[in-house]
């Protein structure tokens, strides 16, 4: 097997990898795909680097037990409220006297549209190219070899503030990983769960994380908005140990095995003995009263996600509607409840491997888990070869992402 290449979904409360690689008849095929307990991770940001080093020097271990290039190109997301996208556009004349568009032209135009004024501390993690304008006439996927007087480009500029991602690559590293690329949560997970047809007819890909929410929007096949919302499942769980007053393992067992997202499908008769979970307790507690707990905080998450959507005016209105992964997908009717709010058609999204060969039943099973949609889409990317990372003399990292079109 060569060119191997791991996605590593870093999350708070677990890290989820895919390790892939190129077998002898030149097809990508599955090495394999684990799950492990996270640590020093809060809401998508490296916190605590002492507890974060120590996990990931573990994975390092194991991954180089499988193969030393498991830990040579390693692909990580980078999840924060800070990651902020905008939009952006780059002009320049065409350099040939005979106006053909050649590869340096766009190269310069795409240059042209990073010369935006950034948030203070802040770098540009992908610089995504949405169409280009030959002599106002939009809608280009790829102008080379065209002909025209004037270059245009329109791009989604997405900036990460610095210290964290300097932070986080460093501590990364120093744990026996190289990264090969950084990217954004939900750009990860919209390559391996979203196929063109819903880009094309306008769709929101909603991450439900532990402790963040992610979303992006394609319009056309186009990226339209992305966000973090630093809000996830934990929360909920912290809601139900709150309101319960039990322990967050006792919360988070109940919630997995009698949570529902819409209370009013749920029977003020039924109740659950809390000593299924913890033999020490002899309560018992209304089913209906666990799923208002679950339902008021996933409402206000929602919420969050549709002034997103009213910030580009596309609440209700994306034919290609809602398309829910992550782990926090698992909960029984939280389908029901996002069509509820947002006001579309939803369906589950899980990873879209056709271009891997699974030959391990085990890795199929855990590659159709939403809670792999991360890691998923992170092997995709390497091992298409869409980012690439920079050093500068001081050894701070940032990335490159040139003529990105996810």
């Amino acid at each position: 097997m060569s060119n191997i290449i791991t996605g590593l979904d870093i999350g708070s409360s677990s890290i989820k990898g895919v390790v892939a690689g190129t077998g002898k008849d030149g097809r990508l095929s599955i090495v394999t795909v684990f799950k492990h307990p996270s640590a020093g991770f809060h809401k998508g940001v490296l916190i605590d680097a002492d507890e974060a080093v120590s996990v990931l020097h573990d994975i390092a271990r194991d991954l180089e037990k499988i193969s030393k290039g498991a830990v040579k190109n390693v692909y990580i997301n980078v999840n924060s409220e800070h990651i902020k996208a905008r939009a952006s556009r780059g002009i320049v004349a065409v350099a040939r006297s005979d106006q053909e568009i050649q590869e340096e032209d766009v190269d310069r135009v795409i240059q042209a549209s990073r010369a935006v004024k950034l948030l203070p501390n802040h770098s540009v993690l992908h610089n995504i190219t949405r169409e280009y304008f030959v002599d106002d006439v939009g809608d280009i996927l790829d102008p080379i070899s065209m002909t025209g007087s004037r270059l245009e480009v329109s791009t989604l500029i997405i900036e990460g503030f610095s210290p964290q991602v300097t932070f986080l690559t460093k501590h990364v590293e120093h744990a026996g990983l190289r990264i090969g690329g950084l990217i954004f949560n939900p750009l990860a997970s919209a390559r391996a769960v979203l196929s063109k047809r819903q880009k094309d007819l306008g769709s929101v890909l909603i991450d439900f994380g532990a402790d963040t929410t992610t979303l992006v929007v394609y319009e056309e096949n186009k990226v339209s908005h992305t966000k973090s919302i630093p809000l996830g499942s934990s929360y909920i769980t912290k809601d139900i140990a709150i309101g319960l007053k039990t322990s967050f393992d006792v919360a988070e067992e109940l919630k997995v095995s009698y949570g529902y997202a819409l209370s009013k499908d749920v029977s003020r008769k039924d109740t659950v003995k809390l000593s299924e979970f913890d033999p020490d307790s002899k309560d018992e507690v209304s089913r209906r009263f666990l799923s208002e707990i679950i339902e008021v905080r996933l409402a206000e998450i929602l919420d969050l996600v549709n002034n997103e959507l009213k910030s580009i005016d596309c609440a209700g209105r994306l034919p290609g509607g809602a398309v829910i992964t992550g782990g926090g997908v698992k909960l029984e009717g939280i389908g029901d409840l996002v069509k509820q709010t947002l006001k579309l058609p939803v369906q589950t999204g899980i990873s879209n491997l056709g271009t891997f060969e699974v030959m391990n039943p085990t890795h199929q099973s855990l590659l159709e888990d939403p809670e792999f949609s991360t890691a998923a889409g992170l092997a995709l990317w390497g091992t298409e070869g869409r980012a690439r990372m920079e050093y500068n003399p001081q050894n701070l990292v940032k990335t490159i992402f040139k003529n990105l079109m996810p």
